[in-house]
């Protein structure tokens, strides 16, 4: 596995976790630098590695582009946890390391004996981070629950993304909600680590799917009139405005029936040269259009003349029409054009992975210093057990011993 060196380079974090949104949260680590173990059962392993309501149907031990998104650069050992012997090793593993990392209800830590008390006691300079669902307080802070129902669903996203009279809530993509959440876990772990640096002493660290859901929401939450008794009657709510109501800002339909996206925030200093360069000077002369409080006035009137005009056109005659107007504009891509897109190129955004067969991963979003030109692969099921507990200070005789009790693979 090739080595990624960076400004957390040093630094040996454990992590026990499965899924999605704490593995990228350490896979943020890990590109950095970071040297990340992650626990995995040794038979089943992670089961976002044999995921497959996605598509794919994987047996446990092998990778897919998804699984492996959130696992590269990271090291895997096969423990059973259930096991006394088990426990000992992560207990091992714990002594020497910076950061502990999981995604497990505080129930199921506690029965393992991996709650922060259980570890500060072995390593009172860990930084012990989780990330769940709901947060660590509250009456529902055990329940379990993924991005779909604590980010999407609980947390409002999908409601806001949602249109009125829709049949079904708007479908959220793959993972979404974890991603976000993730750079929140990622972001408090680095901070933790800084604050112990400085003498601060090791810190807890929590993140949530339904804290970066509000994170998300802020804008619309922080409107919202303040104390408000969410038992009682609400007070109204102001309606959010139809597409109609903003005409400068939001997709209209190309004759070929895909979608360009205007964005003019400061409409005064754009419109003007939009209305020229689309053929319709006329537009900003109207008395209707003349200015900002005008269109605003006359906001249904001006998004029918600019869908009458854009609907002429399709999206690649308007990218070429407008390649040279220096306002905020945008082709509303898919993902295959996306991954093609010149700035993802050029800025290196997807990177192919040492030994990975032409596989191309998306790298963390955030620059520190150079970027590697390839990516590390992700591990198989248990890769590094055996090299780990070596490093650690196990002889074979005591691994083999492990192997035997079925503590480890």
């Amino acid at each position: 596995m090739t080595e990624l060196t960076g400004p957390l380079d040093g630094y040996r974090v454990i992590e026990l976790a499965q899924w999605v949104f704490v593995p990228s949260a350490t896979a943020i680590l890990a590109e950095l630098g970071a040297d990340v173990i992650r626990i995995e059962h040794p038979v089943q392993g992670d089961p976002y590695r044999a995921l497959t309501t996605s598509g794919y149907g994987n047996s446990g031990g092998l990778l897919h582009a998804r699984s492996a998104q959130v696992n590269h650069g990271k090291r895997s050992i096969g423990v059973d946890l259930a096991t006394p012997a088990g426990r000992a090793v992560a207990h091992r593993l714990v002594e020497d390391a910076d950061a502990f990392v999981t995604s497990l209800r505080a129930a199921a830590l506690g029965r393992l004996g991996l709650l922060p008390d259980d570890l500060r006691a072995i390593n009172s300079e860990l930084v012990y981070a989780r990330g769940d669902a709901f947060g660590p307080k509250g009456s529902g802070s055990g329940a379990p629950g993924y991005d779909i129902t604590a980010f999407w669903a609980r947390g409002g996203v999908g409601d806001l993304l949602t249109e009125p009279e829709a049949e079904n809530v708007v479908r959220q993509p793959p993972s979404f909600g974890d991603r976000i959440a993730s750079l929140g876990l990622g972001l408090g772990i680095i901070a933790a680590l800084l604050q112990r640096e400085r003498g601060g002493g090791a810190r807890e660290v929590t993140a949530s799917l339904m804290g970066a859901a509000a994170w998300v929401t802020a804008s619309d939450l922080v409107s919202l009139p303040a104390g408000e008794d969410t038992a009682g009657e609400q007070p109204p709510v102001a309606t959010r405005p139809s597409a109609a109501d903003i005409p400068l800002t939001g997709s209209y339909r190309c004759a070929d029936g895909r979608f360009l996206m205007i964005n003019f925030m400061q409409s005064d200093r754009y419109f003007a040269e939009f209305a020229a360069i689309i053929g319709a000077g006329w537009l900003a002369a109207d008395r209707r259009f003349e200015d900002h409080t005008a269109r605003g006035r006359h906001g249904k009137e001006l998004r029918a003349e600019l869908q009458a005009l854009i609907g002429r056109r399709t999206l690649a005659q308007w990218r070429e029409l407008l390649a040279s107007f220096d306002g905020p504009w945008a082709p509303v891509q898919n993902a295959r054009e996306f991954r093609g897109d010149p700035q993802v190129v050029a800025n290196g955004f997807l990177r192919e992975v040492t030994d990975g067969a032409g596989l191309q991963l998306v790298r963390v979003p955030v620059t520190v210093g150079e970027v590697p030109e390839k990516l590390p692969r992700s591990p198989e099921l248990g890769e590094h057990t055996e090299t780990v507990l070596l490093e650690l200070g196990w002889t074979w005789d005591e691994i083999e011993e492990l192997k035997g009790a079925g503590a480890i693979i």
